[in-house]
């Protein structure tokens, strides 16, 4: 080792000075590039210092370019142009640019050639004279006094000048840049454009100056690399040169000069191992390599080979022994390995586990996954068992037999196992068996739940041969059918026959038993007794191991009850359980039905009570309940020339009958339910007579489906209350249209309330005596986003028919007290009327019992508003309805009876409800000044109110006339156009203010 680490040692040396050779060459290369360009920067700096000292030069002002510099351009053709510089930048002449005027002040070589008054080196630029990228040299030119005159500029372009370094002679793969004092590149060799200009940083590795350095380029080749300075006497802005080198084959050259040397020394060796080796491997290890394979075979229970004999005598006796020993042996185990052989496949035929355990209980021999479990007996059985084969042990002898079972939980699964413990005669041993019998208790669990649940189910089973004779029954079945088990046995299921099928169902179901081996479905059978019964039947078959039906099993659910049930709920779903008419669902399946057929038109009756809601409110939903059933039975006798009498809810019926095309014959339908229902009707102590208004609908002019029927149906009748009750309208587009209109102002009326589109205006009420405003009526106004202002009498009747009338209402008090409450803040009195619908009086739910108590929270009298009600209300007024007015009056609410003398009340109604005003209708203020009639009956108005101790309101003055007659009638208040028309809130408040 010593001495080749010696020569190790010299081959690097070696190595080393070849590289350093190759270095120093390279050096002296990249000074030879220094020195070339240096004396051709030097060349350059004489050839303009010697120009400028010409005197034609010197003394040169103006005009072309003296001819010296042409000459002297023809001499260096590296120069792309020559050019004469005044000391305030501009070009007095240049070889190429013509009269053209360029300044170049702002370049820095030319301020450092002024500032230094030396020769200066230019860096990369665009040049303005010949357009090209080039590096410039300027000189300055001194005149007799030295004060410079003018400024001599060469002007280079770069890629002349990187020619110039592809013409030095370089290794190939050399590479050679020449750069600014900026950093920039001037020039390079190999030539590359684009790279012109561009820091050479981004190109170069950055490397210390002066110095050789050896790295690795792009592409995994080291080179040499250089960067020295390019100098020329007393010269500013001192370029650079950069020199790389390929330097890899030198590399490679050492390397492979040491790599012989060392080759050959290391082959030496080897040769001299090698032959060592040789003579070891035929003395002695070869001999003992064949030793060693005699023992591994008879270690596996080979015979014994030997591969070639030794040629030393002591080896081959030693071979010979031990051959004869290999030989005795190998009988030997032969013997006892058949004897094993035997045990193992006794032991694997067995599909138990096996352990053979001395009387301490350790494990002596093991066989089966089970015995492999643990390495000790108590890891593998439960403690209990463990104990219990101890004590066993431990007492052992030939009577010491066991029989014991255990679970374990193993995957989740639970394992059911069987254990016997025997002794081996004259020994003090015992084999231990373990078998899995987890199979078989299933099996018997399984049995035993199938016996449990055949004898306890509580559906009924059968079981035949294949040709349906009964072997067995269950209990259940007994319990079902009512016969005995010893009844039926060896009988066939006929016994079970109602009659109730046809022969063909019994032939399809044998059928499909021969085919498919099962079958499913409901059947009527007959009990012992005679009752019949249904019951849900499923058939499976048993095969024998030839395929054929061995036994058939029945399996049957009694649902007598079920159906009757399901037949309860059906009813219950499609009939109206008070009048047992078909309801809404079952007549929309009898219109589907009908009207899918398409073979006959039919028309439809939509009949609802006129009035019945009066009744109910008033009598109770008994009277109403035993009224609608009374009305069903009168119907349901015109059940033979209907198709369908239903209730479809509440007080409303509909009849379906043929459609020939003739309108006479439902009109003489219509007729007859209407003379069916006019009889009286008695109840207890109470007698009717009922009304009802009629809706007709046709197939297919007014209707293809059952919703559209009804509706046109319902709009129809509504047409018929329209027009006085107690009749019948058919159906036209003119109804439809206005159902349309009448829906999208219900639409509207919605959004309208969300959106808060509403308004009140307020006209005021002038005392005829005074001619002061002292009161003044609160009028809802809409303001619809796209038809304007809408009129109260356009939609207050839809509103009260869908009860939006109630947050109508609430918002005419709310804004009345708002407009009161501002009228006191402004220091006036004044009285507000409201009108409230007779919807709000007659419904359940109303907010008029809250208004006193808003009052009060506002600081406001409930005398300041006076509630206008029309004579209808007072006329059919309800026991709610007079309650509520009581009510009002008596919180200090005051009463106004509006349109006065259009709804025909008396005076007693006057009297009766506490009314503290009237309001003369516009129709009968219209007339006076004309007609005596008219002002006669507005006099008798005016006097018998003032009798009562009431006052007087005339509506609809428009003209001084109306005003005058009715001031000499005695009238208290005037109302109308004449006086001012109905004005928002804000005008409202300065109208009173002026007044």
């Amino acid at each position: 080792m010593p001495g080749l680490l010696v020569i190790f040692t010299q081959l690097l040396d070696e190595r080393s000075e070849i590289l350093e050779q190759s270095e120093h060459h390279a050096l002296l290369l990249a000074k030879h590039i220094v020195a070339v360009q240096s004396t051709e920067i030097s060349d350059t700096k004489a050839l303009l210092k010697t120009l400028a000292e010409n005197p034609s030069i010197r003394e040169f002002k103006n005009g072309p370019c003296p001819i010296l510099l042409s000459h002297a351009q023809l001499l260096f053709a590296d120069m792309a142009n020559m050019g004469i510089v005044a000391p305030n930048g501009e070009v007095i002449c240049s070889l190429t640019t013509g009269n053209r005027a360029i300044n170049i002040q702002d370049r820095e070589y030319f301020q450092t050639a002024l500032s230094t008054k030396q020769f200066a080196i230019g860096q990369f630029q665009q040049d303005r004279s010949v357009h090209r990228a080039t590096v410039n040299f300027a000189t300055p030119i001194f005149a007799t006094d030295g004060t410079i005159r003018s400024v001599l500029v060469a002007v280079k372009p770069l890629d002349k000048w990187s020619q110039t370094l592809a013409k030095l002679p370089l290794p190939q793969g050399s590479q050679v840049m020449l750069s600014d004092i900026n950093d920039n590149i001037i020039a390079l060799s190999p030539f590359n454009k684009k790279i012109l200009g561009s820091p050479h940083s981004k190109h170069w590795p950055e490397i210390s100056a002066n110095q050789a350095h050896i790295l690795e380029d792009n592409k995994g080749q080291r080179r040499i690399y250089f960067t020295l300075p390019l100098k020329s006497n007393n010269t500013l802005n001192v370029l650079k040169v950069h020199v790389s080198l390929p330097f890899e084959q030198a590399i490679v050259q050492a390397n492979k000069e040491v790599a012989m040397t060392l080759a050959l020394f290391v082959l030496a060796i080897a040769l001299l191992i090698w032959q060592a080796r040789w003579s070891l491997q035929r003395v002695i290890l070869k001999p003992l390599k064949n030793l060693l394979n005699a023992i591994e075979d008879l270690s596996q229970g080979q015979p014994v080979r030997w591969s070639q004999k030794s040629q030393t005598p002591e080896f081959n006796a030693i071979a010979l022994r031990f051959e004869q020993m290999a030989n005795i042996r190998l009988n030997v185990e032969s013997a006892l390995s058949h004897k094993h052989a035997e045990l193992s496949a006794l032991l694997a035929s067995l599909p138990d586990s096996y352990l053979r355990l001395d009387k301490q209980g350790n494990i002596l021999m093991r066989h089966g996954q089970f015995a492999k479990r643990a390495p000790k007996l108590p890891h593998i059985f439960p403690e209990h068992i463990y104990q219990r084969l101890l004590k066993q042990l431990a007492n052992l002898n030939e009577d010491s037999h066991c029989q014991l079972e255990f679970s374990l939980e193993e995957n989740n699964k639970r394992h059911v196992y069987e254990c016997r413990l025997s002794p081996i005669t004259d020994h003090p041993q015992a084999i231990l068996m373990i078998r899995d019998i987890s199979q078989r208790k299933k099996q018997e669990e399984a049995i035993n739940l199938a016996a449990l649940v055949y004898n306890n189910s509580s559906e009924g089973m059968v079981i035949t041969d294949a040709n349906g004779y009964i072997l067995d029954t269950n209990p259940a079945f007994s319990h079902v059918t009512g016969y005995k088990r010893s009844e039926v046995i060896g009988k066939t299921t006929a016994i079970l026959a109602s009659g109730q099928h046809e022969e063909v169902f019994y032939n399809h179901m044998w059928q499909q038993l021969e085919e498919q081996g099962k079958w499913q479905g409901e059947i009527i059978n007959r009990r012992k007794n005679g009752e019949l019964f249904t019951e849900w039947l499923t058939i499976n078959s048993v095969y024998d191991s030839n395929g054929a039906p061995y036994r058939r099993v029945a399996i049957f659910t009694d649902i007598t009850e079920k159906k009757q049930q399901d037949e309860l709920i059906w009813r219950q779903a499609h009939y109206d359980q008070l009048t047992q008419l078909a309801n809404r669902t079952q007549l929309k399946r009898h219109l589907k039905s009908r009207l899918t057929q398409g073979s006959q038109q039919l028309a439809i009756l939509l009949l609802d009570l006129d009035h019945f809601k009066d009744i109910n409110d008033t009598l109770g939903h008994f009277y109403g309940d035993q009224l609608l059933t009374e009305v069903a039975n009168r119907l349901n006798q015109l059940s033979p020339i209907c198709s369908l009498v239903s209730r479809i809810g509440g007080d409303e019926f509909v009849l379906v009958t043929h459609y020939f095309g003739d309108d006479s014959a439902l009109a003489e339908l219509a007729d007859k339910v209407l003379a069916q229902l006019q009889p009286k009707i008695n109840i207890g102590n109470e007698s009717f007579h009922m009304s009802a208004s009629i809706g007709i609908a046709r197939t297919p002019d007014d209707g293809t489906s059952s919703e559209h029927l009804l509706k046109a149906a319902d709009q129809a009748m509504y047409q018929a209350k329209q027009q006085g009750r107690s009749g019948y309208a058919f159906f036209s587009s003119d109804m439809r249209e206005q159902a349309e209109s009448r829906m999208r102002l219900l639409k509207d009326l919605r959004i309208a309330q969300q959106e808060h589109q509403f308004c009140l205006y307020y006209q005021p009420i002038i005392s005829l005596k005074t001619q002061k405003i002292e009161k003044a009526e609160a009028l809802i106004r809409w303001q619809h986003p796209e038809k304007g202002l809408i009129r109260p009498d356009e939609f207050i009747p839809l509103a009260e028919e869908t009860q939006l009338i109630h947050k109508m209402g609430e918002f005419i008090f709310t804004s009345a007290c708002d407009t009161l409450r501002k009228v006191k803040d402004s220091g006036k009195h004044m009285q507000l009327s409201i009108n409230v619908s007779p919807v709000q009086f007659t419904s359940k739910h109303c907010y008029l019992s809250k208004w006193h108590k808003q009052l009060q929270t506002l600081n406001l009298n409930a005398q300041d508003i006076v509630i206008e009600i029309t004579e209808g209300l007072m006329m059919n007024a309800q026991p709610r309805t007079q309650k509520r007015l009581t009510t009002l009056t008596a919180q200090g609410f005051a009463l106004a009876l509006d349109d006065f003398g259009t709804g025909y009340s008396s005076l007693a109604y006057l009297k009766q409800m506490d009314t503290d005003y009237i309001k003369i209708d516009k129709r009968f203020v219209d007339g006076i000044a004309d007609n005596q009639d008219d002002l006669a009956l507005c006099e008798a108005m005016i006097m018998m109110a003032h009798q009562l101790g009431l006052q007087v309101i005339a509506e609809g003055i428009e003209t001084y006339e109306q005003h005058e007659l009715l001031l000499q009638a005695g009238c208290d208040f005037g109302q109308g156009y004449y006086y001012a028309k109905p004005m928002p809130q804000e005008a409202l408040l300065t109208l009173l203010t002026d007044n």
